[in-house]
């Protein structure tokens, strides 16, 4: 091969690697389009329905309720009798629609007891809660109307049914809402 053909063997592979960088450079470039509105500095319209999330709160809680401190042998839990202290938690986004509780408790074998969160008694239908089984930990689930979470600062509190011989441990709570994300 004479030098000639050497060096028009060279400019055509030059040709090619500048013509396959040009492609990639403008096609990185198609990848970073914007629209004339998003390039203006305006945002764009969006047509979409709005887009509901599910948000949580954990509340440790951590209390034994009980007509006998000695029934239950739990000593990392305190012991409070009829009334659980008042616990406090935050919903950091407007809450839409309705709301649920799930709640970890252990050795509950009666009805009665009641939940409230704002002052308001959130215990289902029949305003109770209750019966794990004696000796057995469960989640149990409250659903929350519409109003009753607000945004900002909640308060939560527990009571026993006075009329059972029920002792229980309450462990953590965990307080979910949905709320809307916004628009961009």
């Amino acid at each position: 091969m004479t030098n000639r053909s050497k060096i028009k063997g060279m400019d055509k592979f030059k040709v090619q690697i500048v013509f396959v960088s040009v492609f990639a450079i403008l096609g990185t470039l198609g990848l970073g389009y914007t629209t004339a509105d998003v390039a203006n500095g305006q945002s764009p319209t969006t047509t979409g329905p709005p887009i509901h999330v599910s948000d949580f709160e954990v509340v440790p809680v951590q209390q034994h309720l009980g007509d006998n401190k000695s029934d239950i042998f739990a000593p990392s839990y305190p012991y409070r009798g009829d009334v659980s202290d008042t616990f406090n938690f935050t919903v950091d986004s407007t809450p839409i629609g309705s709301a649920y509780l799930l709640i970890q408790v252990y050795g509950s074998y009666f009805q009665g007891h009641t939940i409230t969160i704002n002052g308001q008694n959130v215990t289902g239908p029949n305003g109770s809660f209750g019966s794990t089984g004696y000796g057995n930990w469960a989640t149990l689930t409250v659903l929350l109307d519409g109003d009753i979470l607000n945004q900002g600062q909640n308060t939560i509190q527990f009571l026993r049914n006075p009329y059972t011989p029920d002792n229980f441990v309450i462990d953590n709570v965990v307080v979910n809402w949905r709320h809307q994300l916004p628009q961009q």
